[in-house]
């Protein structure tokens, strides 16, 4: 995250600008819900995957259904009770495909009596979709979080939401959704800017970029840290001190100088990886304050 380009203020400002004008119309939910991704590359994720199994211990593959799409999810039923409602954490993975590995990351939660569910997305793992980068993703996460409320173990007022990297950039963008049913939210990193899009789109051999990424609507219905203002509920970030923390911080103070975003932005030990355990650690004892 260098410095942002007059161009980048610019676009800034007009977003900013532009959810000012509507926010008395509708809410940033709402705006979000009408627009329509225009994709210039109809892909699936460029991601290798692994088949999922039935079942794998205590993980459950299972499906559910975004729009008019099937997905697939990972479900840890260590904790599930037939007899007794409990509290669920939905988990979306780093990266650009579901793996049980993303599973073994949330070891934490399953031991502090937490049932976790991780979805998958359009596009990938064998799904259905197309790969949007943060659109329909987005979408299908919140598809998970309403599909999984709906379960008989499920405490319907105890859904809770983490995600890592990529992933954190999903349970950020859904910070800025009033319509769904979530207590709290956290993540580690997945703070994306103007400048790393750009980046991806036009210099990462790696990501295959599906959308314009000089359309102003596409990235701003698709990058919650211009959005911090249209937040919904508290939201709590986690990012290494290795993990380029300081310009993150730089950045969201220049963006928002007086601080008024429900965002709470923590600076942890570790780099991007080594730094997850510890801001899971941290956010479970953010989730014990919110259920007193």
């Amino acid at each position: 995250m260098k410095k942002l380009s007059l161009l980048a203020v610019f676009l800034i400002v007009f977003l900013l600008e532009f959810s000012c004008s509507r926010k008395d119309e509708f809410s940033y939910a709402d705006q979000w819900n009408r627009f329509e991704t225009k994709l210039t590359k109809r892909t699936k994720s460029f991601q290798s995957y692994e088949q999922f199994e039935p079942k794998l211990g205590d993980i459950q593959l299972v499906t559910f259904r975004s729009d008019s799409l099937e997905l697939q999810g990972l479900l840890n039923t260590k904790n599930i009770d037939s007899l007794v409602k409990k509290p669920v954490i939905v988990y979306f993975h780093g990266g650009f495909a579901l793996s049980y590995e993303a599973m073994e990351r949330t070891k934490a939660f399953t031991d502090a009596g937490y049932i976790v569910f991780a979805p998958s997305y359009r596009g990938e793992n064998g799904n259905s979709g197309y790969f949007e980068l943060f659109m329909g993703e987005v979408k299908d996460a919140k598809a998970a979080i309403n599909w999984i409320s709906k379960q008989q173990f499920t405490d319907a007022d105890n859904i809770y939401v983490f995600g890592w990297s990529v992933g954190g950039g999903i349970a950020l963008n859904l910070a800025l959704h009033d319509d769904t049913p979530v207590k709290l939210g956290g993540s580690n990193a997945g703070i994306y800017d103007l400048e790393l899009i750009n980046s991806w789109a036009t210099e990462d051999d790696y990501i295959v970029f599906p959308y314009d990424h000089n359309d102003e609507l596409e990235n701003y219905f698709r990058l919650p840290l211009y959005n911090l203002e249209n937040m919904a509920r508290p939201h709590f970030t986690y990012v290494g001190e290795e993990d380029d923390f300081d310009l993150i911080r730089a950045e969201y103070d220049s963006l928002y100088p007086e601080g008024n975003t429900k965002l709470k932005l923590t600076k942890v030990k570790g780099d991007h990886v080594s730094s997850l355990s510890i801001a899971i650690d941290k956010f479970i004892r953010e989730i014990h304050a919110a259920e007193k």
